[in-house]
């Protein structure tokens, strides 16, 4: 009997789990020496990684010991133990920061995108609601509206940018 999309959907499902579980038993063996031991001294004042954080107007994190990412969240112990099972110690921190801050640089960055959209529209709305009528007036708000449009073209563009790769799998 052929099986359902929600029974093969399930059952991928249980596949990558499996896979996921089996790759981090594997990996357990691998990185012994605690991330947070690894870091230069002053990376939390005298790198790139502070610098950003600084011009933010934001404290660095710290990685002062082997603490997971449930010994730094907001979040109650069952949550962040369960949301975080994956992700142990100081390196599970870090590689949890990495793509908590990749998430909230896109959403950043489409709130961003999002108001200036709506105020370029608004600017192109003032020029269409404008008196005309005189040439050299005319030939500016034109001039203005094609500035404003290819701004848009602009926002209808996504950016891409690349990193060192930081997840594994065994």
């Amino acid at each position: 009997m052929a099986k359902t999309p929600a029974e093969r959907q399930r059952e991928y499902m249980d596949r990558k789990k499996e896979r996921m579980t089996n790759a981090s038993l594997t990996l357990s063996g691998v990185f012994k020496t605690p991330f947070f031991e690894t870091l230069p001294k002053d990376y939390d004042h005298d790198s790139a990684f502070a610098d950003n954080f600084e011009f933010m107007g934001m404290e660095t994190p710290a990685f002062k010991d082997d603490r997971g990412p449930e010994g730094h969240t907001n979040y109650s112990p069952e949550v962040a133990g369960a949301q975080f099972a994956d992700n142990p110690r100081s390196l599970g921190r870090a590689e949890i920061m990495v793509t908590a801050l990749i998430e909230a640089a896109q959403d950043l960055a489409w709130y961003v995108s999002d108001y200036k959209r709506k105020e370029i529209k608004a600017r192109m709305a003032e020029i269409e609601a404008s008196d005309l009528s005189e040439p050299e007036v005319k030939k500016a708000a034109l001039k203005e509206a094609a500035r404003l449009n290819k701004m848009l073209d602009q926002l209808d563009k996504q950016v891409r940018h690349t990193f060192p790769q930081w997840k594994v799998t065994g």
